[in-house]
């Protein structure tokens, strides 16, 4: 029987060739698609997943008060770390990393390594690494070792073994021997480094003021927690911890907070992250998509086989004459929605494994081949054939096996009971997704173009970023003239930490007439910069004066604050007010506009701007558009006088700002591609329903034409119903799509505002989508003779 089921199914599919095409055609780009997105998801919600204990493993992340806001980093100092080591016996292990980059090199052989960390001696007993060579225990164990990766070792010591092995740090001065050689860390860790240095030798690299000061957040600071211990009852004696062992931070403007380790990569939004996270919220916004995709796959399928399921009306009457049971038929026409769907998720399943490599450089993946073999995705992938085989054949086949066999064999007209305007739901149903998918994307690339274009209150057009970490900074005097000799640069400046970037020193303060209590609960940042820094980004003094070399008392004494900090402040007069921090009382001698360090996802902090000559990080060059190749010839030229010990390397500030948005572009790409195929997909079924309803009125057609029908009247006939449906969906999808996207963009502190227009533009954008995908089925429906379907009667 089942044989004969499979024999009658082939046979359906080869007399009606453009309708199986359909059907399969879509669901195997349902298929795809959601093979694709769900191996994203997939490898998103695997991260971290493969450490020992990983359930016990959680970092310790701090957060400041700012404006009477929260602001969280993932950073703390080092003392805190050490302190936390011997206060709560919670803590089973402590894990401090601390992130460098330096030049290292051995015999001919010199790279800038950007991928380097200080780690504790029990790195690796905390997190699962395997080491190919060296004792896990002992790698990092005293001062002056390092373990590398796989690739590292052989990138500079060749087919040679690196174990013992001598590695020069800068400028020579630190030397460091291999004492491990770790597997590349899975593409699936929250961080990536090439080098761990032993912690022994953070004093060796780090200036002194760092391991006394409560402020340095230098140091990502993990635990693992002894069995049975409770992380909330941890976390409840942190403020007592604070205010104890951390002064002169309070519980009332600073916290500490643990996060799972399973839960940063996808849920953390701290600032000075390791390496850029993805977002949960992306996440659940792809699976919606996914099951979009694959409903309307299964919509084009069901609209297509109820469509079509009358005209196989004396098929079951001569089937019933014959014998056959209502199970029989049940059972054969669920078959064939079986074999389509089967067939389609094989071929499905064939092309994603062709387009995975092409998949993964366009999503940043390292997603293998071997992962659409899991159980749990082969399990998944069957389930869909199971369920959309018989949600796709259910109505089909339970209301054809109830046809009377007399009134089938007699010709009469069958009547479809619930049949249109199950179809019509359906078709409403898609219209509905492709909507919304529209609107949603239009918006997320409105709010991508406003992050990337809103004015930052800084001039960063041709504003070039040079790093001057191993200069002496008592040359930056010289530096910057050697620099200016040049006509094509316009001035330079200078600052400590890399705009755009996480400021990362805060301070609390006390201020003149600002009440104590207040002051207790919040905190500002703190910039230092060079004389030039205002002048050369070219942002705006709105009160007092900016810094000057003609005012001796600028270099120990006074301070800028923004207008952020004034608004905290409560301050309507500032210029000649005090505020004291660092066990200094400063002067305000200016005011300057509100300007954008840091990226657009957060909110400008109040922020104390003190000038320097010493740990001045980065130089900013104003530069000329005219000659710039021979510009940044000459930049290289004097940096290269002045730095012997690194190779010179720049960026321009308006491509910084943009990389920053990074992640939200690839959103942007991914969703448009899946938006994309789900229209295609919406257009297969309504071309499928069109031509059907063309053949099944094609003598209506012909007898229109006869009485004086003019071919756009036709065409109009039979895509207004289309027309109609799309409007009705319309005003289905704009609420909708606003509930749900309106609650991914207000994540934003800076946002673009939702405009009704872009929801007209989607359902006019739908509307010609689908007015040329049916237009061009039912024009040539309308030009066909109609002696030719009239000819039988």
């Amino acid at each position: 029987m089942i044989k004969n089921y499979f024999k009658i199914a082939f046979r359906v599919f080869k007399k009606e060739k453009l309708y199986s095409f359909i059907n399969v055609s879509g669901l195997v780009l349902g298929f795809v698609c959601c093979l694709m997105i769900f191996l994203f998801i997939k490898d998103e919600l695997s991260y971290d997943d493969f450490h020992k204990d990983g359930d016990r493993i959680y970092r310790v992340a701090a957060a400041y008060m700012r404006q009477s806001v929260w602001e969280p980093y993932s950073t703390n100092s080092w003392p805190t770390a050490e302190k936390l080591k011997t206060s709560f016996g919670e803590i089973e292990q402590l894990v401090r990393i601390m992130r460098m980059s330096e030049i290292v090199t051995h015999g001919e052989k010199r790279f800038d390594e950007e991928r380097m960390a200080v780690a504790d001696e029990n790195f690796f007993e905390v997190f699962s690494f395997p080491l190919i060579s060296g004792n896990p225990g002992e790698a990092l164990k005293g001062s002056n070792k390092v373990v590398i990766s796989e690739a590292t070792a052989k990138k500079y010591f060749g087919p040679i073994n690196a174990m013992g092995k001598v590695l020069d740090i800068g400028d020579g001065t630190l030397q460091l021997r291999v004492s491990g050689i770790m597997e590349e860390m899975p593409s699936n860790s929250h961080f990536h480094f090439d080098f761990l240095i032993s912690g022994l030798t953070a004093r060796q690299i780090a200036p002194e003021a760092m391991f006394d000061n409560v402020g340095w957040d230098s140091q990502y600071v993990y635990i693992k927690m002894a069995e049975g211990s409770k992380p909330a009852s941890m976390e409840s004696m942190f403020p007592n911890f604070i205010d104890d062992h951390l002064a002169p931070l309070t519980s009332g403007n600073f916290k500490l907070f643990l996060q799972p380790l399973s839960d940063i990569h996808l849920r953390s939004k701290n600032g000075t992250e390791i390496e850029p996270n993805g977002n949960i919220n992306h996440i659940y916004i792809f699976s919606i998509v996914a099951i979009f995709i694959l409903v309307i796959a299964s919509v084009n399928y069901m609209n297509l086989t109820i469509a079509r399921s009358l005209r196989r009306s004396k098929e079951v009457g001569m089937r019933k004459v014959l014998g056959a049971h209502k199970m029989n038929l049940i059972g054969q026409f669920l078959s064939e929605s079986f074999i389509v769907t089967l067939i389609a998720a094989l071929i499905a399943f064939c092309l994603t494994l062709l387009l995975l490599p092409v998949f993964n450089q366009f999503a940043g993946k390292e997603i293998t081949t071997n992962t659409l073999f899991n159980p749990p995705i082969l399990m998944t992938i069957g389930a869909s054939i199971v369920i959309i085989a018989i949600l796709s054949g259910a109505y089909p086949s339970f209301v054809l096996s109830t046809f009377k066999p007399l009134s089938t064999l007699k010709g009469s007209k069958t009547k479809e009971r619930f049949g249109p305007t199950l179809r019509k739901g359906l078709v409403v149903l898609q219209f509905v997704i492709s909507i919304g998918l529209i609107a949603s994307t239009s918006i997320v690339f409105d709010q991508l173009d406003f992050l990337k274009n809103k004015e930052l209150g800084i001039n960063k057009e041709l504003l070039v970023a040079v790093p001057l970490r191993t200069m002496d900074r008592s040359q930056l005097d010289a530096f910057n003239n050697d620099l200016l000799t040049n006509s094509s640069i316009v001035r330079t400046g200078a600052s400590n930490m890399k705009m755009p970037g996480w400021i990362s020193n805060s301070t609390v303060y006390k201020a003149q007439g600002v009440a104590v209590d207040e002051e207790a609960r919040k905190s500002m940042k703190v910039i230092r910069i060079d004389y030039d820094f205002f002048k050369t980004v070219e942002t705006e003094i709105t009160q007092g004066r900016d810094f000057s070399k003609e005012f001796p008392s600028d270099g120990n004494s006074s301070i800028i604050l923004n207008e952020s900090a004034i608004d905290q402040l409560g301050w309507t007069d500032p210029i000649g007010k005090w505020v004291e921090f660092d066990n200094q009382r400063f002067t305000v001698v200016g005011i300057v506009k509100d300007f954008h360090f840091e990226s657009l996802h957060r909110k400008i902090p109040p922020t104390i701007f003190i000038p320097s000559s010493t740990y001045l990080n980065w130089a900013y060059v104003k530069v000329d558009a005219q000659n710039l190749p021979l510009t940044l010839k000459h930049i290289k030229s004097v940096y290269s006088k002045f730095v012997t010990n690194r190779e010179f390397s720049y960026s321009f500030v308006n491509e910084d700002v943009a990389r920053q948005y990074q992640t939200e572009e690839k959103f942007t790409e991914v969703l448009t591609i899946f938006t994309i195929l789900a229209i295609i997909l919406a257009c297969l079924g309504t071309f499928g329903l069109v031509s059907f309803s063309a053949e099944r009125k094609s003598k209506e057609i012909g007898i229109r034409k006869v009485l004086g029908a003019s071919i756009g009247n036709v065409t109009f006939k039979l895509i207004k119903e289309f027309a109609i449906l799309l409007l009705v969906a319309s005003f289905i999808a704009w609420p909708l799509t606003y509930f749900f996207i309106n609650d991914w963009i207000k994540d934003f502190t800076y946002r673009t505002n939702i405009k009704l227009e872009v929801f007209a533009m989607a359902t006019i954008l739908a509307l010609l989508i689908t007015m040329g995908t049916t237009g061009f089925r039912a024009l040539k429906a309308a030009l066909a003779n109609p002696i030719d379907s009239l000819r039988e009667e």
